[in-house]
């Protein structure tokens, strides 16, 4: 752990910005009674002990490039664009290319020794996502077209894929797109949740496919709520899905 007190807010040199997230209790999943719920939102208190740096935005097409070399995504139009078409593995390249370069001796030697970028779990995003609440939606029981990037069914129409990061008011903890755009790699298997195992919780029982999270561009309301899980194969490309980055402690277990 750092020695020194972290920022608030932090950014790096690819303009990356990331905000503290202190440690707190929250309910994940969803009450019985919430509209369109899955069976997977199992409702349960988890205990997020430790803090984690989460970024403001999924991470852009100019950040992937500047960092791998190469845009991969399939709707190239502006660089401030969620990248996505990337798979979970992509996104764990991408990572381990911060964690190696010049980019983690930055975050070291302004966030302390300790700190290295991941993956978020499911348990850090949804209690990002939720920021305090614990309606369906961060912003309420209900969604309208001015909350976020969602239900562009038809990719072919011009304009109706992602849109540029932060162009929808943030939640109430800062953080923006948490609601549509691309859905969100996390660090968790999926599975079941381990209700026994509410104590900062990460990665889950080893299966075959990964967790995504925030629902995408393509995504009907319902499927955008702060409990929605989406399950896709580690090795999924789909125009849905992008990355957004946390910062977190050696203390915390990643999932590989």
């Amino acid at each position: 752990m750092p020695t020194h007190v972290a920022p608030e807010i932090w950014a790096n040199s690819l303009g990356m910005k990331f905000k503290l997230v202190s440690p707190g209790k929250f309910v994940m999943g969803s009450p019985k009674s919430e509209l369109r719920r899955f069976a997977d939102e199992t409702s349960h208190e988890v205990n997020i002990t430790k803090p984690y740096y989460l970024s403001l935005y999924p991470t852009t097409q100019a950040q992937w490039r500047a960092v791998v070399g190469e845009n991969p995504s399939k709707y190239p139009g502006s660089k401030q664009a969620p990248v996505e078409s990337v798979s979970w593995y992509d996104c764990a390249t991408f990572i381990e290319k911060l964690n190696a370069e010049e980019y983690f001796h930055e975050l070291q030697r302004f966030l302390g020794e300790g700190w290295h970028y991941a993956f978020p779990s499911e348990a850090q995003w949804e209690y990002a996502c939720r920021a305090g609440t614990s309606t369906p939606y961060y912003f309420g029981d209900t969604a309208s077209e001015k909350d976020g990037n969602f239900g562009k069914v038809n990719a072919d129409v011009k304009g109706r894929t992602t849109t540029d990061v932060g162009s929808y008011p943030a939640n109430p903890w800062g953080f923006y797109d948490m609601f549509g755009n691309v859905c969100e790699w996390t660090n968790d298997y999926y599975g079941d949740y381990t209700l026994n195992q509410d104590v900062d919780p990460s990665g889950g029982a080893r299966t075959a496919e990964r967790v995504a999270r925030g629902g995408s561009w393509r995504s009907v309301p319902e499927n955008c709520r702060s409990a929605s899980r989406f399950n896709f194969l580690s090795t999924y490309r789909g125009d849905n899905c992008g990355l957004r980055l946390a910062i977190i402690t050696s203390s915390y277990r990643n999932v590989r």
